[in-house]
């Protein structure tokens, strides 16, 4: 089997993984959170510099939720939206203003 269509199965595991964790966050237990944030952000590595760059910035989202949960800053439903409408803007800037940097520190243990 070639290496890229190895690559392939595992960005594409690694999405499934990060949208089933997410399901499991919102439905059982905030600490789903963490794989799925992990997930997604191996999955924009392993995408590389073209969809990698737009999906990276979805990382933040269940980032951002899950330190809120872990903090316990999240109480309401509307506190969870604030902070994932606080992840969609942080991963959208970092996108536009940070871009291929945000892949750096993955970089330095390769």
């Amino acid at each position: 089997m070639e290496v890229s269509k190895i690559l392939t199965i595992l960005a594409y595991s690694l999405l499934f993984i990060a949208i089933i964790s997410f399901v499991f966050a919102i439905m059982y237990h905030y600490h789903f959170y963490w794989l799925s944030a992990l997930s997604i952000y191996f999955f924009s590595f392993l995408g590389g510099f073209s969809i990698g760059q737009i999906t990276v910035g979805l990382t933040f989202i269940p980032l951002i939720l899950a330190i809120g949960h872990s903090f316990q800053w999240i109480k309401s439903q509307t506190q969870g939206l604030i902070l994932m409408a606080a992840g969609c803007l942080i991963g959208l800037l970092s996108v536009v203003f940070i871009g291929n940097y945000i892949f750096y520190p993955l970089l330095w243990f390769i």
